[in-house]
């Protein structure tokens, strides 16, 4: 689309005029915008380096007039009912030692049942996702994937489980408990929290000590996930990221911890390229 709104403001951006913005401006204003017309989440891409003009797209209102379909880059949906999720009833596990990047299909249930033990943070506890065979064997894409498609999955009471290894369990809890989206941080509940943290990436930019970021929006919530320096090409090679410009509307998920800056802005830090996923979209080629 050619216009988007600056969040808070009247301002409505022409796409042409925005790209011609300093680029310092560019960086911070691009982290408020919102479709026009239903006020969403909005993005912006710069000219492309195959020719595409720059311009704004947007998570749309469901009945937005300006509402575009998305193809999904480098995957597939599951092909997972929603109401068979829900009503399953079985506590969800993921291996996060078996993260692939590139895996897209449900992990295979390992042969192992009973509770387990697990330890974060140097404190050793016991598990509760009782028997492993008969769960849910969820990958963090596939998490990912019913937290964007599926508000009644966010506020779901299903266990899920993510082990670090066969052994330890890195966080535990019930769906609505141990995700949290972006714009629901705050200080007083998140600050040292250990969970998996996700939404929609705004922009994309490297700093000079090596580290990639990933920002959200400045309007829902100012999270950065901070992707270090010694696994950044790690990460790009391992989801194909050829220009930092494919991340802007992607969503993100990541297991990891929040730390709040004095400032107030909240932080995840990320070290391992097993611990986060990501969702990117173009336009669909489709009428």
């Amino acid at each position: 689309m050619q216009h988007a709104r600056q969040a808070g403001e009247s301002i409505v951006w022409e796409a042409n005029e925005f790209s011609r913005l300093p680029e310092a401006v560019l960086e911070v204003k691009r982290r408020s915008l919102e479709c026009a017309e239903c006020g969403e989440f909005a993005w912006f891409r710069k000219e492309s380096r195959h020719g595409h003009p720059p311009h704004f797209c947007s998570h749309h209102a469901e009945n937005c007039g300006l509402k575009v379909q998305y193809e999904i880059v480098g995957e597939r949906a599951p092909g997972i009912h929603e109401q068979d999720q829900i009503a399953a009833g079985n506590a969800i596990v993921v291996r996060l030692d078996l993260e692939d990047a590139r895996q897209v299909d449900v992990l295979a249930a390992p042969a192992s049942n009973g509770a387990e033990g697990g330890r974060e943070g140097g404190t050793r506890f016991v598990g509760t996702a009782g028997n492993r065979l008969s769960s849910q064997h969820f990958t963090l894409r596939r998490i990912l994937y019913r937290l964007v498609q599926s508000p009644s999955f966010r506020t779901s009471r299903e266990l899920v489980s993510l082990y670090r290894n066969e052994n330890e369990v890195l966080i535990q809890g019930a769906v609505n408990e141990v995700t949290h989206e972006f714009s629901s941080l705050s200080r007083e509940v998140h600050h040292d929290k250990l969970a998996l943290y996700w939404g929609a990436v705004a922009s994309a930019g490297r700093t000079s000590d090596g580290k990639l970021w990933l920002n959200s929006s400045l309007t829902r919530g100012g999270a950065s996930i901070a992707i270090f320096d010694d696994i950044a090409k790690k990460f790009l090679d391992a989801f194909k990221v050829e220009d930092l410009e494919d991340l802007a509307g992607a969503h993100v998920l990541i297991a990891g911890r929040c730390w709040f800056s004095d400032s107030g802005k909240p932080v995840i830090r990320c070290s391992s390229v097993k611990f986060i996923v990501i969702r990117r979209y173009k336009e669909s080629s489709n009428p």
